[in-house]
Protein backbone atom coordinates (compact mmCIF):
# COMPACT_ATOMS: atom_id res chain seq x y z
CA UNK A 1 0.00 0.00 0.00
CA UNK A 2 1.42 3.21 -0.85
CA UNK A 3 0.24 7.12 0.12
CA UNK A 4 0.93 9.49 -2.38
CA UNK A 5 0.86 12.92 -1.37
CA UNK A 6 0.84 15.75 -3.73
CA UNK A 7 1.36 19.51 -2.13
CA UNK A 8 0.20 22.36 -4.22
CA UNK A 9 -0.29 26.24 -3.16
CA UNK A 10 -4.19 25.66 -2.97
CA UNK A 11 -5.40 21.83 -2.39
CA UNK A 12 -3.40 18.96 -1.64
CA UNK A 13 -3.97 15.29 -3.43
CA UNK A 14 -3.56 12.53 -1.37
CA UNK A 15 -3.80 8.68 -3.44
CA UNK A 16 -3.50 5.23 -1.75
CA UNK A 17 -2.66 2.36 -4.34
CA UNK A 18 -2.66 -1.09 -3.52
CA UNK A 19 0.02 -2.36 -6.20
CA UNK A 20 -0.83 -0.13 -8.65
CA UNK A 21 -4.06 -0.19 -8.60
CA UNK A 22 -5.48 4.11 -7.12
CA UNK A 23 -8.46 2.41 -4.60
CA UNK A 24 -8.71 5.95 -2.75
CA UNK A 25 -8.18 9.62 -3.39
CA UNK A 26 -8.89 12.41 -1.25
CA UNK A 27 -7.80 15.80 -1.86
CA UNK A 28 -8.06 18.84 0.98
CA UNK A 29 -7.28 22.71 1.49
CA UNK A 30 -3.32 23.19 1.86
CA UNK A 31 -2.99 25.27 5.05
CA UNK A 32 0.41 26.40 6.04
CA UNK A 33 -0.66 26.73 9.55
CA UNK A 34 -2.18 23.48 10.31
CA UNK A 35 0.49 21.49 12.47
CA UNK A 36 1.60 17.83 12.18
CA UNK A 37 -0.85 16.63 14.89
CA UNK A 38 -3.72 17.92 12.80
CA UNK A 39 -2.59 16.47 9.83
CA UNK A 40 -2.46 13.06 11.71
CA UNK A 41 -5.84 13.70 12.68
CA UNK A 42 -7.33 14.26 9.18
CA UNK A 43 -5.11 11.35 7.79
CA UNK A 44 -6.12 8.83 10.57
CA UNK A 45 -9.95 9.67 9.64
CA UNK A 46 -9.74 9.67 6.00
CA UNK A 47 -7.81 5.96 6.26
CA UNK A 48 -10.90 5.17 8.69
CA UNK A 49 -13.96 6.62 6.64
CA UNK A 50 -12.59 4.13 3.84
CA UNK A 51 -11.79 1.04 6.05
CA UNK A 52 -8.35 1.47 4.67
CA UNK A 53 -5.07 -0.56 6.27
CA UNK A 54 -2.39 1.62 7.12
CA UNK A 55 -0.05 2.56 4.47
CA UNK A 56 3.00 0.58 3.90
CA UNK A 57 5.26 3.03 1.71
CA UNK A 58 4.93 7.17 1.85
CA UNK A 59 6.13 9.28 -1.39
CA UNK A 60 5.56 13.09 -1.66
CA UNK A 61 5.82 16.09 -4.20
CA UNK A 62 5.02 18.98 -2.31
CA UNK A 63 5.77 22.85 -3.45
CA UNK A 64 5.02 24.30 -0.20
CA UNK A 65 8.09 23.67 2.27
CA UNK A 66 5.80 24.35 5.73
CA UNK A 67 2.89 21.96 4.89
CA UNK A 68 5.75 19.36 3.47
CA UNK A 69 7.41 19.41 6.58
CA UNK A 70 4.27 19.15 8.86
CA UNK A 71 2.70 16.57 6.62
CA UNK A 72 6.05 14.00 6.20
CA UNK A 73 5.92 14.09 9.91
CA UNK A 74 2.55 13.20 10.61
CA UNK A 75 2.64 10.14 8.07
CA UNK A 76 5.34 9.13 9.94
CA UNK A 77 4.45 9.19 13.65
CA UNK A 78 1.15 7.74 12.53
CA UNK A 79 1.69 5.35 10.02
CA UNK A 80 5.25 4.41 11.56
CA UNK A 81 7.04 4.36 7.51
CA UNK A 82 9.50 6.66 6.50
CA UNK A 83 7.73 9.49 4.36
CA UNK A 84 9.88 10.13 1.07
CA UNK A 85 10.46 13.24 -0.38
CA UNK A 86 10.55 13.92 -4.26
CA UNK A 87 13.40 15.51 -5.90
CA UNK A 88 14.76 15.88 -9.12
CA UNK A 89 17.54 12.67 -8.81
CA UNK A 90 14.85 10.52 -7.52
CA UNK A 91 12.09 11.41 -10.51
CA UNK A 92 15.26 9.45 -12.44
CA UNK A 93 14.53 12.24 -15.07
CA UNK A 94 17.43 13.76 -16.86
CA UNK A 95 16.52 17.82 -16.42
CA UNK A 96 17.50 19.49 -19.44
CA UNK A 97 16.73 23.41 -17.74
CA UNK A 98 19.78 25.15 -16.42
CA UNK A 99 19.47 24.99 -12.67
CA UNK A 100 17.22 21.68 -12.35
CA UNK A 101 16.70 22.40 -8.69
CA UNK A 102 14.85 24.88 -9.88
CA UNK A 103 12.17 22.44 -11.31
CA UNK A 104 8.91 22.74 -9.43
CA UNK A 105 8.48 18.84 -8.36
CA UNK A 106 4.97 18.84 -9.20
CA UNK A 107 6.07 19.12 -12.62
CA UNK A 108 8.48 16.83 -12.53
CA UNK A 109 6.14 14.29 -11.48
CA UNK A 110 3.61 15.26 -13.79
CA UNK A 111 6.64 14.52 -16.59
CA UNK A 112 7.31 11.00 -15.04
CA UNK A 113 3.43 10.40 -15.11
CA UNK A 114 3.21 10.71 -18.60
CA UNK A 115 5.80 8.91 -19.82
CA UNK A 116 2.97 6.33 -18.71
CA UNK A 117 1.04 7.09 -22.01
CA UNK A 118 1.86 6.30 -25.55
CA UNK A 119 3.34 8.87 -27.60
CA UNK A 120 3.82 8.04 -31.49
CA UNK A 121 6.28 11.24 -31.27
CA UNK A 122 7.96 10.26 -28.35
CA UNK A 123 7.09 13.67 -26.58
CA UNK A 124 4.79 14.82 -24.56
CA UNK A 125 2.82 18.27 -23.89
CA UNK A 126 1.54 18.00 -19.60
CA UNK A 127 -0.56 21.58 -19.07
CA UNK A 128 -1.83 21.28 -15.17
CA UNK A 129 -4.34 23.95 -13.90
CA UNK A 130 -3.30 24.89 -10.55
CA UNK A 131 -3.00 27.79 -8.49
CA UNK A 132 -0.51 28.61 -11.54
CA UNK A 133 -1.11 26.79 -15.01
CA UNK A 134 2.03 25.01 -16.05
CA UNK A 135 3.03 23.42 -19.71
CA UNK A 136 5.80 20.90 -19.94
CA UNK A 137 7.49 19.72 -22.73
CA UNK A 138 8.71 15.68 -21.68
CA UNK A 139 10.43 13.55 -24.09
CA UNK A 140 10.99 9.78 -23.90
CA UNK A 141 12.13 7.92 -22.70
CA UNK A 142 13.16 10.04 -19.84
CA UNK A 143 14.12 13.56 -21.06
CA UNK A 144 12.27 16.60 -19.06
CA UNK A 145 12.85 19.80 -21.41
CA UNK A 146 11.77 22.80 -19.85
CA UNK A 147 8.17 24.60 -20.25
CA UNK A 148 6.21 27.83 -18.97
CA UNK A 149 4.10 28.97 -16.47
CA UNK A 150 1.12 31.52 -16.28
CA UNK A 151 -1.39 32.60 -13.67
CA UNK A 152 -3.91 29.69 -12.46
CA UNK A 153 -7.79 30.27 -14.15
CA UNK A 154 -9.22 30.63 -10.52
CA UNK A 155 -6.39 32.98 -9.27
CA UNK A 156 -7.45 35.29 -12.31
CA UNK A 157 -10.83 35.09 -11.14
CA UNK A 158 -9.63 35.74 -7.48
CA UNK A 159 -7.06 38.39 -8.66
CA UNK A 160 -10.04 40.40 -10.83
CA UNK A 161 -12.52 40.43 -8.11
CA UNK A 162 -10.23 41.64 -5.17
CA UNK A 163 -9.17 44.46 -7.79
CA UNK A 164 -11.96 45.44 -9.08
CA UNK A 165 -15.22 47.30 -7.13
CA UNK A 166 -18.13 45.99 -9.16
CA UNK A 167 -17.04 42.69 -10.68
CA UNK A 168 -18.25 39.51 -8.88
CA UNK A 169 -16.44 35.96 -8.06
CA UNK A 170 -17.64 33.64 -10.41
CA UNK A 171 -18.09 30.23 -10.95
CA UNK A 172 -15.80 28.59 -14.30
CA UNK A 173 -18.35 27.37 -16.49
CA UNK A 174 -18.44 27.81 -20.33
CA UNK A 175 -20.55 30.90 -21.06
CA UNK A 176 -23.58 30.62 -23.61
CA UNK A 177 -21.69 32.36 -26.16
CA UNK A 178 -18.61 34.19 -26.71
CA UNK A 179 -20.66 37.34 -27.19
CA UNK A 180 -21.92 37.92 -22.88
CA UNK A 181 -25.32 39.85 -22.78
CA UNK A 182 -24.53 40.21 -18.87
CA UNK A 183 -21.58 41.07 -17.11
CA UNK A 184 -21.71 37.49 -15.56
CA UNK A 185 -21.31 35.96 -19.29
CA UNK A 186 -18.66 38.17 -20.04
CA UNK A 187 -16.76 37.49 -17.32
CA UNK A 188 -17.44 33.47 -17.88
CA UNK A 189 -16.67 34.57 -21.49
CA UNK A 190 -13.14 36.22 -20.93
CA UNK A 191 -12.32 33.87 -17.78
CA UNK A 192 -12.97 30.45 -19.31
CA UNK A 193 -13.28 31.34 -23.26
CA UNK A 194 -10.14 33.68 -23.22
CA UNK A 195 -8.39 30.65 -20.42
CA UNK A 196 -8.81 28.15 -23.40
CA UNK A 197 -7.97 30.37 -26.49
CA UNK A 198 -4.51 30.87 -23.61
CA UNK A 199 -4.38 27.39 -24.07
CA UNK A 200 -4.90 26.69 -27.55
CA UNK A 201 -2.78 29.14 -28.24
CA UNK A 202 0.48 27.77 -26.06
CA UNK A 203 0.37 23.81 -27.29
CA UNK A 204 0.62 25.14 -30.74
CA UNK A 205 3.53 27.52 -29.80
CA UNK A 206 4.88 24.51 -27.97
CA UNK A 207 4.66 22.41 -31.44
CA UNK A 208 5.63 25.29 -33.75
CA UNK A 209 9.14 25.41 -31.81
CA UNK A 210 9.43 21.21 -30.49
CA UNK A 211 7.41 19.31 -33.17
CA UNK A 212 3.91 17.15 -32.77
CA UNK A 213 3.41 15.91 -29.06
CA UNK A 214 0.62 14.02 -26.95
CA UNK A 215 -1.22 16.33 -25.20
CA UNK A 216 -1.89 15.51 -21.46
CA UNK A 217 -4.09 17.86 -18.93
CA UNK A 218 -4.41 17.84 -15.64
CA UNK A 219 -5.49 19.61 -12.60
CA UNK A 220 -9.12 20.54 -11.54
CA UNK A 221 -9.48 23.07 -14.15
CA UNK A 222 -8.91 20.62 -17.06
CA UNK A 223 -12.35 18.85 -16.94
CA UNK A 224 -14.02 22.30 -17.72
CA UNK A 225 -11.75 23.27 -20.70
CA UNK A 226 -11.74 19.46 -22.33
CA UNK A 227 -14.25 20.55 -24.63
CA UNK A 228 -13.18 23.41 -25.53
CA UNK A 229 -9.69 22.92 -26.22
CA UNK A 230 -9.44 20.60 -29.34
CA UNK A 231 -5.82 19.90 -28.69
CA UNK A 232 -6.47 17.63 -25.57
CA UNK A 233 -5.34 13.89 -26.05
CA UNK A 234 -5.97 12.83 -22.89
CA UNK A 235 -7.32 14.23 -19.74
CA UNK A 236 -5.83 12.40 -16.64
CA UNK A 237 -6.59 14.20 -13.21
CA UNK A 238 -4.58 11.58 -11.18
CA UNK A 239 -1.62 12.23 -13.38
CA UNK A 240 0.21 13.57 -10.39
CA UNK A 241 -0.48 10.91 -8.13
CA UNK A 242 0.07 7.86 -11.08
CA UNK A 243 3.81 10.17 -11.43
CA UNK A 244 4.21 9.20 -8.15
CA UNK A 245 3.43 5.78 -8.06
CA UNK A 246 5.95 5.33 -11.22
CA UNK A 247 8.48 6.89 -9.19
CA UNK A 248 8.07 4.65 -6.32
CA UNK A 249 8.30 1.42 -8.59
CA UNK A 250 11.32 2.57 -10.18
CA UNK A 251 10.33 3.73 -13.72
CA UNK A 252 10.91 6.79 -13.46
Amino acid sequence: MLLAVDIGNTSTALGVFSGERLVAHFRIHTDRMRMESEYRVILKNLFALEGLPPPTAALLSSVVPPVEREMKRAIEKLFGVKAQVVDAESTGLEVLIENPKEAGADRLVNAVGALSYKSPTGRYIVVDFGTATTFDLVEAPNRYLGGAITIGPQTAVDALAARTAKLPRIDLVPPKGVVGKSTLEALRSGLVLGYAALVEGMVRRFKEEAGEALVIATGGFAETLKDLCPSFDVVDEDLTLKGLLRIHLGRG
